[in-house]
C-alpha cells in the first residue's frame, strides 16, 4: 500500500510515469523502459527478427524507442484519469480509493462522486454520494453505482437517467466546460430505485417511471463554480408512465407491466401492459388502442399492430370490437420505392344488429417504367350502407359516389397517349345505373405554335357500359386554335372544332349510329386603366366576352362532354380595384346577355366585392336579377382578428331556388398561453336549426397536449343526428393518441 499527498495542492497527485503530474494517469500498458522484463523486449521472436538485420545493441535501442512511443500513445488514447481530494493506491489489488470531489475519466466516459473505488485491471468502479455518470448516450444521476467503465454495465441505485438523442460532448474528452456549454435535448427520461444496466443501451428495473418530457426542472445546469457532480435533479414530470418489470432498450422499445399514465403525478389511465417505441424510426409493435362508447355501436375497443417490414415497407393490422355490432378486422400494406409506391387495405365486419356482412377493399398504386407512368385507385364496398354506419369522417359518410380509376400514360413528342378506366358506384341510390368508362383510349396533342396560332387537340375513344339504359361507344375529336393580339386592348379568341360519333345500345330515343359536328367560338377583349395618387393606386379593368355554339343534335348524356348545347352569350364586366396604404378594396360586376333567350330580358348579373385592412377581410358574391330586382344567391365571408390571440370568421350562404339559408361561425382563441379554443357551428335558418358543431378545447404544455373535442353531426336520409366527444393526447416523442371516443344519436331525425 502506498499513499501520496502533495503539499502544494489540495488534490492528491500520483502518476505512474511523472512524479510531478497534477493527475493520476493509469495507462493500459504497464510498460517501463528500465525494466528488463519489458513485454516487448522479452519477446524472443521479435528480438530474433531484429537481430537478423541489426546488432543486439542497435536492436535494444530500437525496441526502447518503440516502447516509448507505444507508452506515450497509450497514455493519450487508453488513459484512465482520476482526480480527487484524497487518493490512495493498493498495489496488491491494483485498487484506487478516491475521496472528495472524485472525477474519473476513461474512453470518453466521465464519473463524478463523493467517494469511488476503481479496480484498474477489470475497470470496475463503485461510487457513492452524488454520483453522476455520462457517456455519449446517457447521463445518469444516482445515490450509488456499480459500473464497469469498459462494458458500461452495472447496477444503479435510486437512479435518474437521461437517454440522449445525440452526443453531448463536442470532443471525445469530457470536461466540465463541455458539459456546461452544451445543455442537450434529451429524448427519454427514466427513474428507478434499482436499475440494472444490462448493456450499454439496455436497462431493466423492477419499478420505474418513463417519460419523453424534457422540462428545464429535469436537466438543470452545471455551474462552473460548484462541484461537477450536480448536473441535474429529479422533478415531477408533466406526464409519465409508471410501471413494474420495466425493460428498456434504446433504439428499440420500452415495455412495462401494470402501467399507469400519470399527469403531474396523478394516475389517469391504467393498462396491464404497455409498449412504446424508443427511437424516431418506425418500429414493429402495438399502437395505442382507441377506447370508446356509442349508443348505436356500444363499447368500442380498437387495438392496432404496426409491422415495420423494411425501410420502405410497412403494414398495420387493426381490430374494432363493438359490443352491439360485432368485430371488425382490417389490414393495410404500404410501400414506397424509386419507381413505385402504393397502399392496399381490406376490412371486414359482420354486423350482428343489421344482420349484414360488410366488406371494404381499397388500393392505390403508382408506377413509372421509363417514360411510361401509370396509376390505379380502387375503392370498393359491398354495401352502400357501410360508410353511413362506420365511417368516422362526415365527408366520407355523406359522399355521393365511390370512384375507382386506373390510367396508363405514355408521353410522345409534343403529345401523349393514355388508357383510362373509371368505375362509379352511387352510394345514395342503389338502383342508379351510372355509365362506366371501361375503357377510354385517348391521344392529346399538347399546345404548340403554328405560325401566329396556338394549336391544341384532345381526342378519345370511349366505351360506356352499364346494366340498364343507353350504353355504347363514343369517338370524339376536338382540335382547338387560339390567337391573341393587341397592346392597349388585348384580344383573345379561340375556335374549337368538334366531331363526335356514337355507336349505341338501347339507344331510344336516339339513333343507334349518331354523330354530331359542331364548333365553339370564344372571344375576350380587355384593357386596363391605371391612375396613381401618391400613396393610392386606382385600377379599372373593363372586359367584353362572347361565347357561340351553333344549334346541335341532342345526344345521350354520358359525361360533361355531352352537355355542349346551342349558345350565343355576350358578357360585359368591369373590375374596379383601389390600393391604399393599409386598405385594399375591389369590386366587379358581370352582366351577361343571351341572344337566344325567348324574352328580351337580362340574365342575372354577378356582383362581387372584397376588402382587406390589417386583421379584417370581407368578401361577397351575389347573383342579382335586375329584371325582378331579386337576389337569386348570396355568399358572404368575414374574417377578423379581434384580439391578439382571437380570430373570428363568419360565412353565410343563400339560394332562392333551393330555399337554402345557412350560416357558419368559427372562432379560434388563445384563452391563456397554454389553453386554446377552436370551435365552429353551422346553422340552417330554413328549418333544421343547428347542424354541424365542433369545439376543440386544447391545452398545451412544453412536452404534451390534450384535446377534448365536442361534436354534433347532422342527420341525413334515415340517420338521426349524432353527438359525441373525443379525448386525444399528444405526447412528445410518442405522437398523437386518440384515447377515448363517445357518440350518441338522437331519437328523432333532423
Amino acid at each position: 500500500m502506498r499513499g501520496s499527498n502533495s503539499k502544494g495542492s489540495n488534490k492528491s497527485q500520483v502518476t505512474s510515469n511523472h512524479k510531478n503530474s497534477n493527475k493520476l494517469i493509469v495507462t493500459s500498458y504497464k510498460l517501463k523502459t528500465k525494466d528488463k522484463d519489458s513485454s516487448l523486449s522479452s519477446d524472443p521472436l521479435l528480438v530474433t527478427r531484429y537481430s537478423l538485420l541489426f546488432t543486439d545493441k542497435v536492436a535494444r535501442c530500437l525496441l526502447l524507442i518503440l516502447a516509448s512511443v507505444l507508452c506515450s500513445l497509450s497514455s493519450e488514447v487508453w488513459a484512465t484519469n482520476i482526480t480527487a481530494d484524497y487518493l490512495e493506491h493498493f498495489r496488491s489489488e491494483d485498487k484506487y480509493v478516491a475521496i472528495g470531489n472524485v472525477k474519473i475519466e476513461k474512453n470518453g466516459t466521465v464519473l463524478y462522486a463523493d467517494k469511488a473505488i476503481l479496480y484498474q485491471r477489470s475497470s470496475d468502479a463503485e461510487a457513492t454520494g452524488h454520483v453522476v455518470y455520462e457517456d455519449n448516450k446517457a447521463l445518469i444521476n444516482s445515490e450509488r453505482m456499480e459500473i464497469n467503465l469498459d462494458t458500461k454495465t452495472g447496477k444503479l441505485y435510486n437512479a435518474l437517467i437521461l437517454l440522449k438523442s445525440r452526443k453531448s460532448l463536442k470532443k471525445q474528452g469530457v470536461s466540465s466546460n463541455n458539459l456546461q456549454a452544451k445543455n442537450e435535448i434529451v429524448d427519454y427520461w427514466i427513474k428507478g430505485e434499482d436499475v440494472q444496466k444490462i448493456k450499454e443501451d439496455h436497462y431493466h428495473a423492477a419499478t420505474a417511471i418513463f417519460t419523453t418530457c424534457n422540462a428545464k426542472s429535469f436537466t438543470g445546469e452545471l455551474p462552473l463554480s460548484t462541484a461537477e457532480g450536480r448536473i441535474f435533479e429529479a422533478g415531477s414530470p408533466d406526464w409519465c408512465f409508471k410501471g413494474s418489470d420495466v425493460d428498456l432498450q434504446v433504439g428499440k422499445r420500452m415495455t412495462a407491466h401494470d402501467a399507469t399514465y400519470r399527469v403531474k403525478g396523478l394516475p389517469v389511465l391504467y393498462s396491464p401492459y404497455i409498449w412504446a417505441p424508443m427511437k424516431n424510426k418506425r418500429e414493429t409493435g402495438f399502437l395505442f388502442p382507441l377506447i370508446g362508447n356509442s349508443t348505436t355501436k356500444g363499447f368500442q375497443f380498437s387495438p392496432s399492430f404496426f409491422w415495420a417490414i423494411d425501410e420502405n415497407k410497412d403494414a398495420t393490422f387493426n381490430a374494432d370490437y363493438y359490443s352491439k355490432r360485432g368485430l371488425g378486422k382490417g389490414a393495410e400494406y404500404r410501400y414506397l420505392d424509386f419507381d413505385d409506391r402504393g397502399a392496399w387495405s381490406v376490412y371486414h365486419l359482420k354486423d350482428s344488429e343489421l344482420k349484414k356482412t360488410f366488406f371494404e377493399f381499397k388500393g392505390m398504386h403508382e408506377q413509372q417504367l421509363g417514360d411510361i407512368r401509370g396509376f390505379v385507385d380502387i375503392n370498393y364496398a359491398n354495401d352502400v350502407n357501410f360508410y353511413r354506419e362506420f365511417a368516422v369522417k362526415r365527408d366520407v359518410q355523406v359522399q355521393r359516389f365511390l370512384q375507382s380509376t386506373g390510367e396508363i400514360s405514355l408521353p410522345l413528342k409534343n403529345s401523349r397517349a393514355y388508357l383510362l378506366g373509371q368505375y362509379w358506384v352511387d352510394l345514395q341510390d342503389e338502383n342508379a345505373h351510372v355509365p362506366q368508362r371501361l375503357p377510354e383510349l385517348g391521344y392529346v396533342v399538347n399546345t404548340s405554335a403554328i405560325g401566329p396560332l396556338m394549336f391544341y387537340m384532345p381526342s378519345s375513344i370511349t366505351n360506356f357500359a352499364r346494366d340498364t339504359g343507353t350504353s355504347g361507344q363514343r369517338v370524339d375529336i376536338n382540335p382547338t386554335f387560339s390567337h391573341s393580339f393587341g397592346n392597349w386592348v388585348r384580344i383573345f379568341q379561340s375556335l374549337s372544332l368538334r366531331e363526335t360519333a356514337y355507336n349505341l345500345k338501347n339507344a331510344a330515343p336516339f339513333s343507334a349510329s349518331l354523330h354530331r359536328e359542331t364548333f365553339e367560338y370564344k372571344l375576350n377583349a380587355l384593357t386596363r386603366l391605371v391612375k396613381h395618387y401618391g400613396s393610392a393606386t386606382h385600377i379599372i379593368e373593363p372586359s367584353v366576352s362572347y361565347d357561340f355554339v351553333p344549334e346541335t343534335h341532342p345526344t345521350p348524356l354520358f359525361d360533361s362532354l355531352d352537355t355542349l348545347d346551342k349558345s350565343s352569350v355576350a358578357s360585359f364586366a368591369v373590375l374596379n380595384t383601389l390600393y391604399l396604404r393599409n386598405l385594399t378594396l375591389g369590386a366587379r360586376i358581370t352582366q351577361p346577355y343571351d341572344f337566344n333567350a325567348a324574352t328580351n330580358t337580362l340574365p342575372p348579373a354577378t356582383l362581387e366585392a372584397w376588402g382587406a385592412s390589417g386583421p379584417f377581410s370581407l368578401s361577397m358574391s351575389m347573383l342579382q336579377n335586375f329584371n325582378t330586382m331579386r337576389t337569386e344567391s348570396l355568399n358572404l365571408t368575414l374574417n377578423a382578428a379581434i384580439l391578439k390571440e382571437t380570430t373570428l370568421n363568419f360565412s353565410g350562404y343563400y339560394t332562392r331556388a333551393g330555399n337554402t339559408m345557412q350560416y357558419n361561425v368559427g372562432v379560434l382563441s388563445g384563452i391563456t398561453k397554454k389553453w386554446y379554443v377552436d370551435g365552429s357551428v353551422g346553422y340552417d335558418a330554413k328549418g333544421q336549426g343547428v347542424r354541424d358543431l365542433t369545439l376543440h378545447n386544447i391545452y398545451r404544455e412544453q412536452c404534451w397536449a390534450i384535446d377534448l373535442v365536442l361534436s354534433r353531426k347532422p342527420g341525413y336520409l334515415a340517420r338521426p343526428s349524432e353527438y359525441g366527444f373525443t379525448l386525444m393526447f399528444e405526447l412528445r416523442g410518442l405522437g398523437g393518441i386518440r384515447a377515448y371516443e363517445f357518440s350518441s344519436m338522437s331519437q328523432q331525425k333532423t
